[in-house]
């Protein structure tokens, strides 16, 4: 593709050249134009173009997100991506060839184009140091090897954690852009700024900055440097950017201290003042201002400014009170006014809004006014809110938004679960629903290589091939385990009613000389098996899971003064697990704003068959009717609440002898064990005296027997299936009603 008659910028003197021919023409595909990206028609003309985009990870389960697929799985995805209604696919590193040749292929014979968005990825610096010598000569080694792979033209070596191989493939007329780097942590930001004081501008021969601060100096040239690489090479050029987040955005928030800011404040109110930490990750501390960037004459396809922004945080994002005045097309909206304000500042740069989206994790992460949380939500609710920060992000005026993310990735964490995800190289193996970031997808990846291994929808079908646990007085136990959940199923003597009846199962997770030996609400009763946990059934807004007090973890946040293991008791005090969100924050005016906690041992009622017009991804139990006629109740428990940290090897939370460091040790537990309880409806958790009807092993003399030992095979490999989840049909209709070209910022 061809600009036309445009003069050619000097060759570089200073950059490293690679023997190629160059091309006869100048390759600009596309460009940042009037606060909007551009794309060539073909004819000397520009088009304006809106990025209906998706971020690819491509790690499936059992794999690191360097460990990436084959041809086939590319090929599936790019025709999927396409159906959709995607335009544009943002990839953050180099992925293998395979990659580049079914997008190539894929694009040769399309009538309409995926266009790329590649990114140059970075890990952080050492000591804060964007100068380290080893670092940057890493980053540079990158950027050069983004070029040459996109013009077909790499041989890289095999290096551990990277992409290797021989690229032929040529995919740079179909990509857009370029974003350089990650997230960049403030504190980083902040380290490196003290190391370099002062600001200043700064020219090269693409990017220029004007009064910017060493941070921003370093990206100048790191853009001006990618530039000059692709040019002097291809002669071609394409719009770019830097990876930004709110985090440090160059807007100034007036809810959002600074840690050394609220330490002040809190001292002032006569408030508890905690240490402070070492590297301080502030969320408003530091910006990072694309206004200060601009391009020189030899610069043709532009700066754009892009931001991963999503609704829930940091917290200024729904504490501010400009904010909570702003409105979208269903009503108030804090993330519609961000936007607003966001896209005014850029007054002479297109926004980007590199990632945005919900996931469909169990477990809020962080809070959000309007509901838009940091998880929480089923796929249906998804889909729905996806579509409303899409419809957000075009009607604010921004180029376009990328959604987070294609495919629900089993490798990642989250940092309200991570604590409990260990041992850390093994997370890749397992399913957690609990973590956020593992489930942004469109696409599901999930345990059972044909299907769910057990489906909860209330029909006993599935539980015919798993082995009975307990059985007696008419009753019957069967558990079953895999790489994403616990499994109870409850065969009962007549239909469950609520009304009249309730259950109760202990779970002994790691020892049963330790744990409660007292059933709770059960004084008289005694358990030989030391429980940890207990799950009751007792109607839709009563069943849930209760912890051992002594093994519980408040709020989800260790303490690192405490180590958290079972103790021995006989207090039948089992307590709801919570996990608090949102921490309180004083802003910098002195205004408080209160914290969040959940509980979330709660399970919810529902039915997970995809052909029932009553589905919820989001279901943990459901009652039905075995095919005998038996009354019949099944539940999966996620593992983290169970405090399991690897299913795959067994391990759980769990450190009695104190002996390895931290707060949160963890032991190989050789399996677990299991007592039932059938009661009246009046019975409560921790009320005392309650009426047991029957108990599994039978009790004897006020004594419930130590009950077998329930074991599963370890696993290296995991198995899985996949599907569409509810969030893609609801997005894809999203994506046809948004314009193809965008709407011009107000």
């Amino acid at each position: 593709m061809a600009l036309g008659q445009v003069s050619r910028p000097p060759r570089s003197r200073t950059v490293a050249q690679t023997p190629v021919p160059l091309p006869t023409q100048i390759q600009i595909p596309a460009r940042a134009h009037d606060r909007r990206l551009e794309v060539a028609d073909g004819q000397g003309g520009w088009r304006p173009f809106y990025v209906k985009g998706v971020n690819l990870g491509a790690a499936l389960p059992g794999k690191f997100p360097s460990e990436f697929p084959g041809r086939t799985t590319y090929d599936g995805w790019l025709r999927e991506m396409a159906e959709a209604g995607f335009n544009t696919i943002r990839v953050y590193t180099i992925h293998p060839p395979a990659f580049y040749e079914a997008l190539r292929a894929y694009n040769l014979g399309a009538r309409k184009p995926l266009w790329l968005i590649h990114g140059v990825w970075a890990e952080s610096p050492p000591r804060h140091d964007f100068q380290d010598p080893a670092w940057l000569a890493a980053w540079r080694r990158e950027m050069r090897e983004v070029v040459e792979v996109l013009h077909g033209r790499a041989r890289i070596p095999v290096r551990p954690g990277h992409s290797d191989g021989t690229y032929g493939a040529d995919v740079s007329p179909w990509t857009l852009a370029v974003i350089l780097g990650r997230e960049w942590e403030s504190s980083s930001v902040v380290a490196f700024n003290r190391q370099h004081p002062g600001a200043a501008d700064w020219a090269g021969r693409f990017v220029t900055v004007r009064g910017g601060h060493a941070m921003e100096q370093f990206l100048a040239q790191s853009m001006d440097r990618f530039l000059s690489l692709e040019w002097d090479q291809f002669h071609a050029q394409r719009p770019i950017a830097f990876t930004n987040w709110p985090t440090l955005d160059p807007l100034f928030h007036i809810t959002e201290a600074t840690e050394r800011e609220e330490r002040a404040l809190r001292q002032k109110l006569g408030m508890a003042v905690e240490p402070l930490n070492a590297d301080i990750d502030d969320e408003d501390a530091v910006g990072l201002d694309m206004e200060k960037f601009d391009g020189t004459p030899a610069l043709l396809a532009g700066l754009f400014a892009s931001y991963h922004a999503y609704p829930y945080y940091p917290d200024f994002m729904n504490l501010d009170p400009g904010y909570a005045q702003a409105s979208d097309h269903l009503g108030p909206s804090n993330y519609a006014g961000y936007l607003a304000e966001l896209v005014k500042h850029h007054a002479r740069h297109p926004v980007l809004i590199g990632e945005f989206g919900v996931p469909s994790s169990r477990v809020v992460a962080h809070w959000q006014a309007q509901g838009l949380t940091h998880g929480g939500q089923n796929e249906r609710e998804q889909g729905e809110q996806d579509a409303r920060l899409q419809r957000d992000i075009y009607d604010a005026g921004c180029a376009g938004g990328v959604l987070f993310a294609w495919i629900d990735e089993w490798f990642k964490k989250n940092w309200l679960t991570m604590p409990f995800e260990l041992p850390s190289d093994r997370k890749p193996l397992w399913y957690n629903v609990m973590d956020a970031e593992e489930n942004y997808g469109l696409i599901a990846y999930r345990p059972g290589a044909k299907g769910p291994a057990i489906l909860i929808d209330g029909k006993a079908g599935d539980w015919a091939r798993v082995p009975v646990y307990l059985d007696g007085g008419g009753y019957t136990l069967k558990v079953l385990a895999d790489e994403g959940w616990l499994h109870l199923g409850l065969f009962l003597p007549g239909p469950v009613d609520f009304s009249k009846q309730a259950f109760l199962v202990g779970i002994d997770t790691v020892d049963p000389r330790r744990g409660d030996h007292r059933l709770s609400g059960m004084s008289d009763l005694r358990s030989e098996a030391g429980l940890e946990f207990v799950v009751r059934f007792q109607g839709s807004d009563r069943t849930g899971v209760f912890v051992d007090a002594p093994y519980a973890i408040p709020e989800f946040r260790p303490r690192p003064d405490q180590h958290y293991r079972s103790l021995p008791n006989e207090a039948g005090r089992f307590v709801m697990p919570t996990a608090k969100s949102n921490h309180p924050r004083i802003g910098r005016d002195g205004s408080r704003f209160p914290g969040h906690s959940t509980d979330i041992g709660w399970l919810r009622q529902g039915t997970q068959d995809r052909t029932d017009p009553a589905f919820d991804s989001r279901a943990e139990w459901q009652v039905g009717q075995s095919p005998d006629g038996r009354g019949f109740l099944e539940a999966r428990i996620p593992w983290t609440l169970l405090q399991v940290t690897d299913p795959s090897s067994r391990t759980v939370l769990d450190d009695p002898e104190q002996k390895q460091p931290g707060s949160l040790g963890t032991a190989i537990t050789p399996g677990f064990r299991f007592v039932f309880a059938a009661l009246a409806a009046d019975t409560l958790i921790g009320a005392g005296n309650g009426t047991v009807r029957l108990t599994l092993p039978t009790a004897r003399h006020g004594r419930i027997p130590l009950p077998p030992l329930f074991t599963w095979p370890t696993w290296n490999r995991p198995s899985f299936h996949r599907f569409r989840k509810q969030s893609y049909t609801i997005y894809q209709k999203a994506l046809a009603d948004t314009p193809d070209e965008p709407r011009m910022p107000r």
